[in-house]
């Protein structure tokens, strides 16, 4: 990316969280969303580690006094499925915004939750989708493969930064199939995938920075076993919220940079 494009690119992603602000302005009930998000995952989350993940949470954080050998696999295991939980959530409530900033920005008349309803209309529909999100990479560059060799710098960066945002309208809307919903989505985007890839860094440094507080006040002013542990108990917690709570935020800016993107197109 060249000087010019990274400038351009910067303030077009300034622009459209100017815009994304505006837009909750005059539509306030879009706040809630993150809100919702939050509560959820703060109740669910927690019920899931006390009852599916507590034989996990006991064996990975037993003060046994040596490493014991299987604990690596049984941290995999954690996380695994954690982030599979997570990114199950985040793909439901980013769909839900996705689909409520759209009918916003479209002027579309729509009940308090719209896009809540729609998530609940199409669940299975947006369950497919959450789960094949998690491998949105490889099959955006499959669904692009026509472009490559020569537009391979588009191919992956309109494939990194696919999000169930930019995806929903089109599943939400027609009866496309995977390929083609994909193809829509990323062309329809087109060159902004570049701004899309400066609000997708920023939200995972965002996350990151949220993960690290609890473990970096721990180590510097706690150092005993159990502070440890309960440290990254802590991380976890707050890996799963601030995970959704900032993906559902940047949904919000990639829905209203895929709008003025598809109003250009026209």
């Amino acid at each position: 990316m060249s000087g010019k494009q990274k400038h351009g690119a910067l303030k077009g992603s300034v622009d459209v969280i100017k815009d994304s602000l505006k837009v909750v302005r005059q539509h306030p009930e879009i706040a809630l969303y993150p809100y919702a998000a939050t509560l959820f995952i703060s109740i669910t989350y927690p019920l899931v580690s006390a009852t599916i993940l507590a034989h996990w949470y006991r064996r990975i954080f037993a003060d046994t006094g040596v490493y014991v050998p299987d604990r690596a696999r049984l941290i995999l295991g954690l996380v695994g499925f954690s982030a599979f939980y997570v990114a199950l959530v985040t793909a439901y409530f980013t769909t839900a915004v996705s689909a409520s900033v759209l009918a916003k920005l479209e002027d579309r008349p729509t009940p308090p939750f719209y896009g809540l309803l729609r998530v609940a209309k199409n669940f299975i529909k947006v369950t497919k989708y959450a789960f094949l999100s998690l491998f949105f990479f490889p099959i955006g560059v499959f669904a692009q493969r026509s472009k490559l060799p020569r537009g391979i710098v588009g191919v992956v960066g309109g494939s990194v930064t696919l999000h169930m945002a930019q995806v929903a309208p089109s599943f939400l809307t027609t009866n496309m199939n995977l390929g083609s919903t994909i193809r829509h989505s990323v062309d329809t985007l087109g060159r902004a995938w570049r701004e899309g890839l400066i609000l997708k860094i920023g939200t995972y440094i965002a996350i990151f920075l949220v993960i690290a507080l609890p473990k970096l006040i721990q180590h510097g002013f706690f150092k005993s076993h159990k502070a440890s542990n309960i440290g990254w108990l802590v991380s976890l917690e707050l890996a799963a919220s601030s995970y959704v709570v900032l993906k559902v935020i940047n949904a919000i800016f990639t829905t209203v940079l895929y709008h003025k993107a598809r109003q250009l197109k026209k």
